[in-house]
């Protein structure tokens, strides 16, 4: 699926390229075409693994509670900010897809504040 989504993505950007001089809002509708079209194919194959996901949610039950949310909030975040500097990027705003990820590693490390708090803690009164 990876393999198959890469290569239709390296098509497009191809194609992308050569149409770009003469027509560039065709190649702005290839390109939004391809990018929604890798995205249905990551759907569906979610939507297909999606008995893996509940035995990986089974799996979070016996962890903290804060841990686990710190690590799927963290996984969201990543992907949602990984995202929204791809699309700064391809609409040529690179300023703005690199205060995305600063905004995204702001978020992650505010959300591991806790995390890291409670880890100086236990090492405290292992050391101590």
């Amino acid at each position: 699926m990876a393999i198959q989504s890469i290569a239709l993505c390296v098509a497009a950007a191809m194609i992308c390229a050569l149409v770009r001089v003469e027509r560039p809002e065709l190649a702005t509708a290839v390109s939004l075409a391809v990018g929604a079209a890798v995205l249905a194919m990551l759907f569906v194959r979610l939507r297909a693994g999606e008995m893996r996901l509940d035995a990986l949610g089974r799996a979070f039950q016996g962890m903290d509670a804060d841990i686990r949310d710190a690590v799927l909030r963290g996984a969201g975040i990543s992907i949602i900010a990984d995202l929204g500097a791809q699309l700064c990027r391809d609409a040529g705003e690179s300023a703005l897809a690199g205060r995305v990820t600063l905004i995204a590693r702001a978020a992650m490390l505010a959300l591991c504040l806790p995390l890291l708090s409670a880890l100086m803690e236990l090492l405290g009164r292992l050391a101590g």
